[in-house]
C-alpha cells in the first residue's frame, strides 16, 4: 500500500514539474468535459428504429427530441396519429395504423382509380368538346352548366375517385333513386356499345375508356 502511495505522489509531482508543457486552461476544461461525457453518457441512448417510429406531441421525433422528422423511407406512410408503416401494408385487409386509416375505404378506392387530377381534366375536356350541359346525359339535370348543381367538376371528380360503388357515389352526390338508376343504365350501355345510351357513337367512344376503369374497380 505504501508503494502505491509513493507511485501516486510521484505521478502528481511529474504533472507539477516543468517536464510537461503547460496546458491552456480552456483546453484543459474541454478535455475534462469530454472525459466526463464519455464516462457518464447512458450507453442505452443510442439511435434505434423504435425512436424514429415513436411520436411525441404530434411530431415525429428521434431520441426524444422535438425536431420534426419525416417517416423513414422503409416506413414512408404516415398514419393520422403519426405512426409510420410500410407502403405494402396499405389496403391489404389488415389494419396497421392504430386508427385503421390504412384500410380506409375511400382511400383504398382512390388508390386504384384514375388520379383525381386526371378525372378533373377528363371531365373538363368533355365539357369543352361537347358543351357545358353534356354531362346531364349521365348524371341528370343537376349536371347542367358544368356540373354546377352537383358542386362543380372538382367535387364530382373526387366522388368518382373515392366512392367504392355507384350507390356510394349517389349518396355523396345526393342523387335520387331515379337518377342513380338512370346513371347505372347509361354506364352499362356505354360499356356494351348500346345505341340506347343517349350518347352518339363518338360521344360514347370519348367516355368508354374512363367508364371501363370505373367498372374494373367495382364501381358498377
Amino acid at each position: 500500500m505504501k508503494q502505491s502511495n509513493v507511485s501516486l505522489s510521484s505521478q502528481l509531482n511529474l504533472f507539477s514539474s516543468n517536464k510537461f508543457p503547460k496546458i491552456p486552461k480552456n483546453l484543459f476544461l474541454l478535455l475534462i468535459t469530454l472525459l466526463l461525457l464519455i464516462l457518464f453518457t447512458d450507453k442505452n441512448s443510442a439511435f434505434s428504429i423504435r425512436d424514429v417510429l415513436i411520436s411525441r406531441g404530434g411530431k415525429r421525433t428521434a431520441n426524444g427530441g422535438e425536431e420534426f422528422v419525416q417517416c423513414p423511407t422503409w416506413h414512408p406512410f404516415q398514419c393520422p396519429n403519426s405512426e409510420c408503416i410500410p407502403i405494402k401494408y396499405l389496403c391489404d385487409g389488415s389494419p396497421d395504423c392504430s386508427d385503421e386509416y390504412d384500410e380506409n375505404s375511400a382511400m383504398c378506392t382512390a388508390a386504384i382509380r384514375p388520379p383525381v387530377e386526371e378525372t378533373v381534366a377528363f371531365l373538363k375536356a368533355l365539357l369543352q368538346a361537347h358543351g357545358k350541359d353534356f354531362l346531364e346525359k349521365l348524371f341528370g339535370e343537376e349536371a347542367r352548366n358544368s356540373l354546377a348543381g352537383m358542386g362543380g367538376v372538382d367535387k364530382v371528380a373526387v366522388a368518382l375517385s373515392q366512392s367504392p360503388t355507384l350507390e356510394a357515389f349517389g349518396v355523396e352526390m345526393k342523387m335520387s333513386p331515379n337518377e342513380l338508376a338512370r346513371m347505372a343504365s347509361v354506364l352499362q350501355a356505354i360499356i356494351s356499345s348500346d345505341e340506347n345510351s343517349g350518347f352518339t357513337p363518338n360521344e360514347a367512344a370519348d367516355f368508354r375508356f374512363f367508364v371501363q376503369k370505373l367498372q374494373e374497380t367495382g364501381f358498377f
